[in-house]
């Protein structure tokens, strides 16, 4: 009974270490006032051409 409950007190404590973050790196994590993650919305397209042909105006995500 007790190795069951070692064991299971084991994998308990593995699983929490598991789930904490991985530390940040790369490029722009020394930066912290760099700008946030920009959501895409909604932009107005003039008429315009693509590949010789006219487009009139439409919504685009960016």
């Amino acid at each position: 009974m007790k190795k069951i409950l070692f064991v299971l007190a084991a994998c308990v404590l593995s699983s929490a270490a598991l789930a904490q973050p991985a530390p940040r790196h790369g490029p722009g994590y020394d930066r912290p006032h760099a700008a946030p993650h920009h959501r895409k919305h909604k932009v107005w397209v003039p008429v315009h051409r693509e590949h010789g042909r006219r487009v009139p105006g439409h919504y685009v995500w960016r």
